[in-house]
């Protein structure tokens, strides 16, 4: 019996050693590249525009949190987190696009419970500077507009939010969180199809449906508010001019307008101009009729 089992033994183990990935594939865990594709290729998940966005993303998060008296709390912190960006940048700027994005996610997590710290430290303490010039917000607000009215289309009749801008809104929301101050108009737009009072439904819908996700994300609701434009205000400019499938598509959309920013204690709300101009354009169109 102990010589059979001696037997089945060693068998197992000889022939388990047959099973294991030759070298160049996989064997000894070590990297190689998926089959059918040359080692000298791209083959990393993201394209190297949409590496280079998320980079930018997270610098000027950096960059607000230093702003915001972070050299002053945490300095050591702050130079681990910044040895990190210079190592991403050499590794976008080489084209190593595979090992930046890795990095990338690294980093992402490093700025995420540095924030939390940060948030706490200054809570606890007076180490960081009570009051920021407004212009250090300029960056920070365009690149929330940016977001916020990127792929920011909707399918025919519905309202809900698409994955990609869903993946804007989740990086507009890190932004806003760190500027307490903004607050933000969130316009809903329709396309021409069906009936004016069912465009102002769908349109409001949109744009609540973007101020949802934003609250999900951590957007306090008072930064928030909404309007509906229905179909009075397409992309394209003219109400009167014939839509195509494409300008269509767009005018199916919600934007963005920052009407405040600042000092935490702003108590006056400076709309810009192209707020004006939708706020104008949606009541000169409305129909008044008395009861």
């Amino acid at each position: 019996m102990k010589r059979w089992l001696a037997i089945i033994t060693l068998s197992t183990f000889t022939f388990g050693c047959t099973t294991w990935p030759d070298e160049g594939q996989g064997g000894w865990a070590e990297a190689y590249t998926p089959q059918g594709v040359k080692t000298d290729e791209a083959w990393y998940s993201q394209p190297g525009n949409m590496v280079e966005t998320e980079y930018d993303h997270l610098a000027l998060k950096l960059q607000l949190l230093v702003s915001q008296g972070l050299k002053d709390c945490m300095p050591g912190q702050l130079y681990q987190a910044t040895l990190m960006q210079n190592r991403i940048q050499r590794e976008i700027t080489a084209n190593m696009l595979s090992q930046a994005q890795a990095d990338l996610t690294v980093w992402y997590h490093q700025l995420a419970q540095l924030e939390r710290h940060f948030r706490y430290v200054t809570a606890q303490t007076q180490c960081a500077s009570a009051k920021q010039p407004e212009s250090d917000f300029k960056d920070l607000n365009r690149k929330i507009e940016d977001l916020l009215n990127s792929d920011n289309q909707f399918a025919f009749n519905n309202a809900q939010v698409t994955p990609k801008y869903m993946t804007r809104l989740a990086q507009a929301a890190e932004l806003i969180k760190l500027h307490s101050s903004v607050r933000i108009l969130l316009v809903g737009h329709a396309d021409a199809k069906g009936e004016q009072s069912s465009n102002f439904e769908l349109a409001f819908a949109r744009a609540e449906q973007v101020k949802h996700w934003l609250m999900l994300y951590g957007v306090a609701q008072t930064q928030l508010t909404t309007l509906t434009q229905g179909a009075l205000a397409p992309y394209q400019g003219d109400v009167d001019m014939p839509a195509s499938d494409v300008t269509q598509h767009s005018d199916r959309r919600v934007n963005a307008y920052i009407l405040a920013s600042g000092t935490e204690d702003s108590t006056s709300i400076a709309l810009p101009a192209a707020a004006k101009m939708a706020l104008s354009n949606w009541t000169g169109k409305l129909d008044f009729t008395k009861e």
